[in-house]
């Protein structure tokens, strides 16, 4: 009897302290959300933050150049900025600057350089090259000579009266799982998705969206920057691949996405600006009679040129919808979206399939869009 008592015992406690665990863990990964939560609003000021700065330290508006080039490594985005500066004797406190500020924002500064820095806030980094504007006959001014002006903002155009446009969506990074898709599925079937090749749920998440009635393109992964350290994932084309290779690799990544009716690339900073793989890509989808959009994951890119010699219908990704993951920067880039399809007439804009924030954003805004005069559309009709 004693011994069923201690016994009993035991296992009370046991259950005790497995209560006490389980309650310790919900404390945590409350605080933890909410301490990513307060993360993720401050990744969403962090780049007007550094525009400022650079323009109190002399830099004109023309002297900030923010997204030169964007990369995706390790998951993480990396936005490379450039920001010229009248003298170099502004460089340092420029520099200290935006130290000071990243740690406001619990952020890690690195020193790539002397006149670079990297700044990673999680899900994203900044890296920022430092440098001087040289003056008109390429010798630098003296610094009395080079008067700061006061930064002003350049007023934006407003749409013109009944001014009308045309939005498409293509939302990334399908393919890894099937939970993002019934998310997905409740957007408007004009907003298109773009699946990874040779994923688990690759050939799955395909035939759920063409079933539902999106369009489904391939996200073909592409070498990056820093290759093999960046991973584009499996079914990449690399610039070192012979002819056929990257024939292949298109043709098989095409046969895995079911019902693709185009590619975009998926990385691919150094891929897109080499023209003779780029010319074997396009040669390839132009035998399969599909679209190409070249997502601009570098400013180098040849890719546009190479689809339209090759008879490949085509455009380009204008603005990405959710670098900064946080719903009101996913706002504000939709906000930006329909302000330039009024004022340039279409835009195509990307997101990620990935970011539930993305998914809640558009459900909320997009059945406003007709009201604003702008048109959603698939992405295959901004293509010429």
């Amino acid at each position: 009897m004693t011994a069923k008592r201690g016994k009993g015992s035991r296992l009370g406690l046991l259950a005790a302290l497995l209560v006490g665990l389980v309650a310790l863990s919900a404390a945590l990964w409350y605080l933890a959300g909410g301490l990513e939560g307060k993360r993720a609003a401050s990744r969403a000021e962090f780049g007007d933050r550094l525009r400022e700065l650079a323009m109190r330290r002399g830099a004109g508006i023309d002297g900030v150049v923010a997204d030169e080039e964007i990369r995706k490594t390790d998951g993480v985005f990396v936005r490379s900025w450039r920001v010229t500066l009248p003298e170099p004797e502004a460089i340092g406190p420029l520099a200290a600057d935006i130290e000071a500020e990243a740690a406001r924002w619990e952020a890690r500064v690195t020193r790539v350089e002397p006149a670079r820095l990297r700044v990673d806030l999680g899900i994203e980094a900044f890296d920022i090259r430092l440098g001087v504007q040289p003056a008109r006959d390429g010798r630098r001014q003296p610094a009395e000579a080079t008067p700061v002006a006061t930064p002003t903002a350049t007023p934006r155009a407003s749409p013109r009266p009944g001014a009308r446009g045309k939005l498409a969506i293509l939302l990334d990074d399908a393919g890894q799982q099937l939970d993002p898709v019934a998310p997905a599925l409740a957007l408007p079937t004009e907003v298109a998705v773009a699946v990874l090749p040779f994923l688990p749920a690759s050939t799955e998440v395909a035939i759920e969206m063409h079933r539902a009635g999106h369009e489904v393109w391939l996200h073909l992964p592409m070498e990056p920057e820093d290759y093999p350290a960046q991973n584009p994932g499996p079914g990449a084309v690399l610039v070192a691949m012979t002819e056929e290779e990257i024939r292949t690799t298109v043709h098989s990544a095409l046969n895995n996405v079911p019902f693709a009716v185009g590619v975009n690339n998926h990385m691919g900073s150094v891929a897109t600006a080499d023209l003779r793989a780029m010319t074997w890509v396009m040669q390839e989808l132009s035998a399969r009679g599909v679209f190409f959009i070249d997502s601009r994951t570098t400013t180098a890119t040849v890719a546009e040129t190479a689809a339209r010699s090759q008879g490949v219908k085509t455009n380009r990704r204008h603005l990405f919808l959710d670098n900064q993951p946080s719903r009101t920067a996913v706002r504000k880039q939709l906000e930006e979206a329909v302000y330039r399809a009024l004022t340039e007439g279409a835009i195509i804009a990307i997101g990620h399939m990935t970011n539930p924030t993305t998914i809640q954003v558009l459900e909320d805004e997009l059945p406003g869009l007709a009201r604003r005069g702008v048109e959603l559309v698939p992405p295959s009709k901004l293509v010429k």
